[in-house]
């Protein structure tokens, strides 16, 4: 069986891409499934990423490779260009190349399954309007933008959403897909919402060793952050609650932050401008299989997304028995409703939404000050991945056999 994958290129995919060397620094929902179709004796894979980013004018032309483990690779073309987005066509045009360029793609690989990830979906849904093979459509959870087609009356977009799609597969990351996507979708859309699956193998002690000594976190507790560096994913309050934590504070404490996003040069001057900013480190994205040997020398783990709190790096987390702190629930939006039903009390921390920076410095002054608190919150959520986690291996699995069938 054929599979085309049209994906967005994602700023962790970028590198990778630009070096033509696999090593993704993110999307593992994506990566692990594009590795898992390559090494399927019974699929062959087309895998296009379309570039909707500058990164810095690397992309400005078509790419087409051959990359292990993924076989053949095509990278669709973009640059900006300010008059034609002060014309607001910029993106139009964009979207309608990308499109003809998929369209000749799809007549030339003929394949029997057509996956696209959301930012694609004005192309995913002419194909399923146009009948062209079985057309499967993909979300990384859902955006405020989708909630607002959801309850929107008519318009294009949500024209193109009400596709008759062959599947809809969304992440089950707390962002509340159980609630808006049988109003977003076509009623008759088989629609399957899935929790990421995690890596339950520890790092390699030596490597996690070389870690502590290369950034002076021996006998450290260690608070950590990762995620893209974007207001939504509260990064700046994370900075914010660790360095009014650290004030005069004589615990032998250190946060850490893993990514990289548009606020690194805010977050760095704030950083610097604080006296205990020398016990906060930014250390940029960092390739995914490096993220576990972060994870097996931390001691308390944030996670402020405002979107949702069963992301990936989140699931990774508490696979890793490590005591995790996320954002309580917000009815108005159905945010972490099911999350609740995922991680039940006492396997997270749960701070307010209101005051996040405040609510988090308090919570992180007594974890440090109650250290069996920490030891205690950490079992349980390893209990909790025990029972209801999967491995990437099944849940690729999972999602192969629903593009299988």
């Amino acid at each position: 069986m054929r599979v085309m994958v049209v994906a967005r290129l994602f700023s962790g995919f970028a590198d990778a891409l630009a070096n033509e060397d696999w090593q993704p620094k993110g999307v593992p929902a994506i990566g692990r499934l594009l590795e898992g179709i390559a090494a399927h004796p019974d699929l062959e894979l087309l895998t296009v990423f379309t570039c909707k980013d500058a990164y810095e004018g690397r992309f400005r032309r078509a790419r087409r490779m051959t990359l292990d483990p993924l076989g053949q690779v095509l990278v669709l073309p973009w640059s900006p260009r300010p008059l034609l987005a002060r014309l607001r066509l910029d993106g139009i045009l964009r979207e309608l190349s990308h499109l003809v360029r998929c369209l000749w793609l799809y007549f030339r690989f003929r394949p029997d399954v057509t996956y696209f990830t959301n930012a694609n979906f004005l192309i995913a849904g002419t194909f399923a309007r146009l009948g062209l093979g079985r057309v499967v459509l993909r979300f990384l959870g859902l955006h405020p933008e989708q909630k607002r087609l959801a309850t929107a009356r008519g318009g294009l977009q949500r024209w193109f959403y009400q596709a008759p799609f062959d599947r809809v597969i969304c992440t089950r990351d707390g962002s509340g897909g159980n609630a808006y996507l049988p109003r977003l979708l076509n009623p008759r859309t088989p629609c399957g919402i899935l929790l990421n699956g995690v890596d339950f193998s520890h790092a390699d002690a030596d490597a996690v060793a070389r870690l502590k000594q290369e950034h002076g976190l021996e006998n450290c507790t260690v608070i950590t952050f990762v995620g893209r560096l974007e207001s939504h994913k509260g990064c700046r309050e994370f900075v914010e609650a660790v360095l009014e934590t650290f004030q005069g504070n004589d615990h032998r404490a250190a946060a850490i932050v893993l990514g990289d996003g548009n606020l690194r040069g805010e977050l760095e001057a704030l950083i610097a401008a604080a006296p205990e900013g020398k016990r906060v480190m930014l250390l940029g994205s960092v390739p995914q299989r490096w993220v576990r040997a972060w994870l097996d020398l931390t001691s308390i783990y944030v996670s402020i997304n405002k979107f949702g709190s069963l992301s990936n790096a989140n699931l990774e987390a508490i696979a890793a028995g490590k005591c995790v702190v996320v954002l309580e629930k917000e009815l108005a939006t159905y945010t972490d409703e099911e999350t609740e039903e995922i991680l039940p009390p006492g396997s997270v921390i749960r701070i307010p939404r209101e005051n996040i920076a405040g609510e988090l410095a308090a919570i992180l002054r007594r974890l440090l000050q109650n250290p069996d608190e920490i030891s205690a919150v950490a079992a349980r959520a390893r209990a909790v991945a025990a029972e209801k986690f999967q491995s990437w291996d099944q849940r690729v699995d999972q999602e192969i056999t629903l593009l299988q069938g």
